[in-house]
């Protein structure tokens, strides 16, 4: 049942920035394997939604205080009955709401550069196949096209999660690692 809603899911997710990149059927190299890039994407989509969903059951973060130590490169959950969360994390990027434009942690000012290895592999994929939306600096999309960026960096990455930090200006997007509970 599960399963069936996941891929429900993903066939209604709308094409990631049609207006950017038109859909490819092309095949790529990645890693010595041949890849459809498009359903790389769909892959990358599916696979985020089910790990969050996964996460979301047994980490209950949706109301954890939450802050990232740039320095230790660790995110911090603070759970409303005490427990505490630590992972290794990367910036994958920020999304404005204001203003909807997606900047990338690789050029992100704010962003030291230990917290920018996913972003960076991320660009490198996009640079190897083609994909602008993946190496442009800034693009102005959706909050939900910035949710599938990050699945891309997610799954390219090999990373166990995502996590979607909201600041009182943009919303930050990482990749996590290694998630330990403390009581």
């Amino acid at each position: 049942m599960l399963r069936e809603w996941v891929n429900e899911l993903a066939m209604r997710a709308p094409p990631l920035l049609s207006r950017i990149r038109a859909q490819s059927r092309a095949l790529a190299p990645w890693q010595g394997e041949v890849v459809d890039v498009d359903r790389f994407w769909a892959d990358a989509w599916r696979e985020m939604t089910i790990r969050q969903q996964k996460l979301a059951r047994r980490l209950m973060l949706a109301h954890a205080h939450w802050s990232v130590d740039q320095e230790q490169g660790l995110i911090h959950f603070e759970r409303q009955d005490g427990a505490t969360l630590s992972a290794p994390v990367q910036i994958i990027g920020a999304w404005n709401p204001e203003t909807h434009a997606f900047t990338w942690a690789w050029d992100h000012p704010s962003v030291q550069t230990r917290l920018r290895a996913d972003a960076e592999r991320t660009r490198w994929f996009g640079e190897k196949h083609g994909l602008p939306e993946l190496t442009d600096r800034s693009l102005i999309v959706s909050e939900q096209e910035a949710w599938r960026l990050t699945a891309v960096a997610m799954k390219v990455n090999a990373a166990q999660g995502v996590y979607r930090g909201p600041t009182e200006g943009p919303i930050v997007f990482m990749t996590l690692r290694d998630l330990k509970v403390q009581f």
